[in-house]
């Protein structure tokens, strides 16, 4: 049950840090326009089973509820992804997005999944 709740509110907490920028930056009231929050980065969770620990993609979930709730200031969005391991999940997911781009940079023998 403990691993439910990490996952939940990792999920959680990424979209709020999401939500606290694309609310500001609507209303004219943000004093930064980044955020971060250090229990997400499960970038290897795919749509229908998870791979590294990472049950959900708490970054591919916040990443469509600012496309989706903040049409008007978010456009497109560019995942920056510096782990020592391939953020293969988040890049099978937005595959052939025009909206998202992944960009990973990792260790060479560090892949998830086959290429």
């Amino acid at each position: 049950l403990q691993g439910v709740d990490r996952a939940l509110s990792s999920v959680g907490g990424t979209i709020a840090a999401t939500m606290k920028v694309c609310t500001g930056i609507q209303q004219g009231t943000a004093d930064m326009t980044w955020a971060a929050h250090i229990a997400g980065g499960t970038h290897h969770a795919f749509y229908d089973y998870g791979e590294g620990f990472c049950v959900f993609s708490d970054i591919a979930v916040a990443a469509n509820v600012a496309l989706q709730r903040f049409p008007d200031i978010v456009k497109r969005i560019l995942i920056l992804d510096l782990d020592v391991h391939q953020g293969n999940g988040n890049a099978k997911l937005f595959a052939g997005s025009d909206e998202v781009i992944t960009f990973s940079m990792h260790c060479s023998e560090n892949y998830f999944s086959p290429k």
